[in-house]
């Protein structure tokens, strides 16, 4: 696992900028920093060490070819020994990295197609016309960001936005329409981010750039084609294959050179990737997460029940919600754009627990929920046959509803958002309608997919990887892997939710892992109990109106300070879930700018127009 960076074409960065990129995030590859220069370009990373510790150092080089990587390739033993078989020398070291030259030249740009984990990956092609390449894996779970130079004869690159930010021709202008992308989805969804004139990489994506000329393509995961006993799939069918993949999975990832933990939220997934860890490895550390006091949605007691059923060395951690305003301020830092998952806050707390107890890696169950169709707003969107469903399912996934918006704006930033074509909620709510008429797949699978590639890696993924890598930490993804999406893409319906039972395969691969309670216990979020919490004696609630209410608001031009005071208002006499969510949104959006000294582009009459 690493952090990369680097730049391709033109006159290369002087050392001391390059070195100021790779400082910008150091806590995500700590152990060792390099980098290799050539001809007008310069690939560079900052190593922490998980797989071959004494060796993969990179960049990786052979013949005129070079690369960075950042990520893990839990199928490198088997790569290593076919192309082994085909000629090709390792040294003694176990590596994952040192396998992508020689796959790069056997397959070209399609030798992504062969690796089975998660990565990002920059490489230069010298041998014809010198070409830079990136590469993301499936599902988006490592993060690139790019810009171009404004004569169009550079490109720059790296793992964070805060460290991509350390070239001096960095374009910093800050899109105007963030703040509306931002509220509408509660993150900024890519490609594009919150500067006007950078790009983040989409899952599953290869860019190439050469002599000033950009391209970028996009290879789809296609679905498996299992073998079914009785002809047709079933959920216990589905289930034993599942558990099967799960378990393989699951063996590679506690297969690594440094400590391993799990994440145990006390949920059903998860729990099963606990369960499938202390199989494997006696006396596995579990770390759960909860707060000092009483509050809604506490699941301690899940986890501990698990960690008891499993037998693992359980690690409680316990915040205090007074000294959040602080751990806002430290977490936010490492937010390259604004995300409004109140649990981030945990996330954060989580993995500086993670580290300060000695691991590198941590195991998560993310991604079920969106495979498997986990929610209830899937389920509900799916049996809703009104005209106007795509509207009221996007705004579930939406810091505030349109109707919200309207009261939120100021009349200038309304005006902007209707000129550049409405809000971004009612434009992704009608490109799924649209996707669902198209009648491709059934309407269910739809809503997976279009969550799983637009909306998971932004608001899920990016919170995952850059909090955890924040304190030195890799999290592993079972349920991410190749061969678990490629089943839950070759599901239908009625098997991902077998009546009223959603993420059915899911909850009957684990049945015979974890308590039984645990799997019939209804569905619970991993969340932070903002209502709760945003209250009247409450740290978080006189930060939320210091901050959005005082004269230094930088969100001023966007947002009407009535409405705001209206919705603590609101909050206050009578605590509610979307109140409390809005405040919470705002009060990272002003965080994340105020960290970065930042001020929303100002609306001026050009932007206006």
């Amino acid at each position: 696992m690493c952090r990369i960076y680097g730049c391709f074409g033109g006159e290369r960065a002087e050392s001391d900028v390059l070195d100021a990129v790779a400082a910008a995030m150091l806590p995500g590859g700590p152990d060792e920093q390099t980098r290799r220069d050539g001809d007008g370009w310069t690939l560079g990373t900052n190593r922490l060490a998980i797989q071959g510790v004494d060796s993969g150092h990179q960049p990786f080089a052979r013949g005129q070819l070079t690369c960075v990587f950042n990520g893990e390739i839990y199928n490198h033993r088997q790569l290593r020994t076919e192309l082994a078989a085909r000629g090709y020398a390792f040294d003694d070291g176990h590596c994952d990295g040192d396998v992508l030259l020689p796959l790069y030249e056997l397959y070209g740009d399609a030798f992504t197609a062969r690796l089975e984990g998660m990565f990002a990956i920059a490489l230069v092609d010298e041998r014809a016309e010198p070409t830079l390449k990136l590469f993301t894996d499936h599902a988006g779970m490592k993060s690139l960001y790019y810009y171009l130079s404004a004569d169009g004869r550079r490109l720059r690159f790296a793992s964070e936005l805060q460290a991509l930010s350390r070239f001096p021709d960095f374009p910093d202008e800050l899109d105007p329409l963030a703040v509306d992308r931002y509220l509408g989805g509660k993150a900024v969804w890519g490609p594009g981010t919150v500067y006007s004139r950078v790009h983040t990489l989409e899952p599953g994506s290869t860019l190439r750039f050469a002599d000033g000329r950009t391209t970028v393509t996009h290879t789809p995961l296609e679905p498996a084609d299992p073998h079914w006993p009785d002809g047709d799939p079933t959920v216990a069918a589905a289930a034993e294959l599942l558990d099967e993949l799960l378990r393989a999975e699951v063996g590679r990832m506690v297969d690594a050179d440094v400590p391993v933990c799990v994440i145990t939220s006390g949920g059903l997934d998860s729990s099963y990737t606990t369960a499938l860890a202390a199989h494997l490895v006696s006396d596995v550390a579990s770390f759960n997460i909860a707060y000092h006091g009483d509050w809604p949605a506490d699941e301690r007691h899940h986890a501990a029940e698990v960690a008891r059923h499993c037998g693992t060395a359980h690690h409680q951690v316990l915040l205090d919600p007074a000294g959040f305003p602080e751990l806002v301020e430290r977490f936010v830092r490492h937010l390259d754009q604004p995300n409004n998952a109140p649990h981030s806050l945990s996330t954060f707390a989580l993995f500086e627990a993670v580290h300060q107890a000695g691991f590198k890696v941590a195991l998560t169950g993310d991604g079920a929920d969106e495979l498997f169709a986990g929610y209830a707003r899937f389920v509900k969107a799916d049996r809703d046959g009104a005209a106007s469903w795509h509207r009221t399912y996007q705004g579930t996934m939406a810091a505030a509803d349109t109707a919200a918006l309207d009261r939120l704006y100021t009349p200038d930033y309304l005006a902007h958002v209707r000129t550049a074509g409405g809000y971004f909620g009612d434009r992704s709510g009608d490109e799924l309608d649209r996707r669902v008429r198209s009648g491709r797949r059934g309407k269910l699978e739809t809503l997976l997919r279009y969550d799983q590639f637009e909306r998971f890696p932004y608001y899920i993924l990016r919170r995952v990887d850059h909090l955890s890598m924040a304190h030195s930490v890799e999290a592993r993804i079972p349920f991410l892997q190749p061969s678990v999406m490629r089943l839950a893409h070759a599901l239908p319906a009625h098997v991902k939710v077998a009546g009223d039972t959603v993420k059915a395969p899911v909850a009957e691969a684990a049945r015979r892992w974890v308590p039984r309670g645990i799997v019939e216990r209804p569905k619970q979020p991993f969340t932070l109990p903002v209502t709760a919490m945003i209250k009247p004696g409450e740290a978080l609630y006189d930060m939320i109106g210091d901050l959005l209410l005082g004269p230094g608001a930088r969100c001023r031009d966007y947002v009407r300070r009535d409405t705001v005071q209206d919705v603590l208002r609101t909050q206050t006499e009578s605590p509610a879930a979307h109140a409390a969510e809005l405040l919470w949104s705002l009060l990272m959006l002003e965080t994340w700018l105020s960290a970065r000294s930042l001020d929303p582009a100002p609306l001026t009459e050009g932007t206006r127009r």
